[in-house]
């Protein structure tokens, strides 16, 4: 296992454990698939993420063809943003840990990639 995806798997673990009693549903992972678009936010710092994969929405969020997003007010949603970055760029694949809705849409709550 690399380095990078160690500590992107234990960044996971720890914003479930910081962020767990807030959840409404258990989280769930997408299938692994390829970053194919990335949206900055507006006037929040958050990213929007569109994935190959077909798209999960666990907590039955209002929007559901517009991808997943990043909560400004989580704990390591900056990192979220950079691992994305970083698979997009590198053509990695990524699988997205989401659990409640932000923006309307599936929150992401942790990034794995390989």
């Amino acid at each position: 296992m690399s380095k990078f995806r160690r500590r992107a798997i234990i960044l996971g673990v720890w914003a479930m454990a910081v962020a767990g009693p807030a959840w409404a549903q258990s989280p769930q992972w997408t299938d692994w698939g390829s970053v194919r678009e990335l949206e900055a936010g507006w006037s929040q710092d958050t990213v929007a993420v569109y994935h190959t994969a077909a798209i999960k929405n666990p907590d039955g969020c209002a929007v559901t063809n517009a991808g997943y997003a990043t909560n400004p007010a989580d704990p390591g949603h900056s990192l979220f943003h950079t691992v994305l970055l970083s698979a997009f760029m590198n053509r990695k694949e990524v699988h997205i840990l989401l659990s409640g809705c932000v923006f309307d849409k599936p929150r992401i709550i942790a990034v794995g990639t390989r």
